[in-house]
């Protein structure tokens, strides 16, 4: 992946007391992200989720699975493997990237980048792990998804909106957010509490970096064309939400307009 010099010697293994003290911290702020998500939207003014919008988000999850762990493993990942510092970049992930881009494009409601990685994330416990689904183990699999929410929220209905070159920072800013913290917890607290499995202070370092650029600007080149797709196969992907008269008002100090009861609703 990268040479071994750099990973040096430093095991990373927190005592036990207070490993599981991060972990249920983890745990913690996964939940608070996702009910602030839930929150931020309703009073960004986002409309509910349409039947729609549930089978994207299946179709797509399904789709991840399949070439996360079925085409990418069997027959991308060992000729990515060949290129030097291939795999530590994470090129392998350019088509799960694309398509992650292409359902928060297609969907633009926030949620939808938890909801396809963790529906991914749950098919791969239940037909890959060996183990079946481990709920332990929940909070990786929420973390690759919900930091890119989080975005999507704080950056309020502006996301995938427009064309221009916001098109690739915020594709870039949501692809490093899938990659990290995940990987960081995954490599520092999970794997060592619940397998047994500890890296070097080095390679948790570089696999973290080395992810965070990698996914990020395989989500920016995706970006443009994911939107191109998405506004040609769902029309309403044009719209943008309502942005509701609470939070203009209380970022502008300014009277607000209400929006037509309708704005932004699928048809």
């Amino acid at each position: 992946m990268f040479p071994k010099s750099w990973n040096g010697t430093t095991t990373v293994q927190l005592p036990f007391g207070l490993n599981v003290s991060v972990y249920v911290i983890s745990w913690i702020i996964v939940l608070a992200a996702l009910f602030f998500i839930w929150r931020r939207g309703r009073v960004l003014g986002f409309v509910r989720w349409t039947t729609q919008d549930i089978l994207i988000v299946a179709m797509l999850g399904v789709l991840l699975e399949v070439y996360d762990n079925l085409i990418g493993d069997q027959f991308i990942t060992p000729l990515i493997n060949l290129i030097p510092f291939g795999h530590a970049f994470a090129l392998n992930d350019l088509p799960y990237m694309f398509l992650l881009m292409v359902g928060i494009a297609m969907v633009r409601k926030p949620g939808v980048a938890t909801a396809m990685v963790f529906l991914n994330f749950l098919l791969m416990q239940l037909f890959y792990s060996g183990q079946g689904i481990n709920i332990l183990a929940w909070p990786y699999g929420i973390m690759q998804g919900v930091f890119v929410d989080l975005y999507f929220v704080l950056r309020g209905n502006r996301v995938f909106a427009h064309g221009g070159p916001q098109v690739l920072i915020d594709g870039f800013f949501m692809g490093a957010l899938r990659a990290f913290p995940a990987v960081t917890f995954q490599s520092a607290i999970m794997s060592p509490l619940l397998f047994g499995e500890t890296k070097t202070l080095g390679y948790i370092f570089f696999y973290t970096l080395f992810n965070l650029l990698g996914n990020g600007i395989e989500a920016a080149i995706s970006a443009p064309l994911a939107i191109r797709i998405a506004q040609s196969v769902n029309p309403s992907a044009r719209r943008t939400a309502p942005v509701s008269r609470r939070d203009v008002s209380s970022s502008t100090g300014l009277p607000v307009v209400p929006e037509p009861a309708n704005e932004g609703r699928v048809s």
